[in-house]
């Protein structure tokens, strides 16, 4: 396997652990009964680090 294919074949294998590490925190989340620290833009749970824009 040439050096290139490798590469290729790490990026993606490193792009589906990524989604299966983004899908596990959103579920995460979800299920969060959130503890909000607000700033004066956003609030950001200090659990599951859970953030919500509040500037409108």
């Amino acid at each position: 396997m040439t050096t290139a294919n490798s590469l290729v074949y790490d990026i993606a294998l490193t792009r589906q652990n990524l989604r299966q590490l983004e899908l596990r925190l959103k579920q995460l989340q979800a299920n969060c009964i959130h503890r909000f620290t607000e700033s004066t833009t956003h609030r950001e749970c200090k659990k599951c680090k859970f953030v919500e824009s509040i500037h409108y």
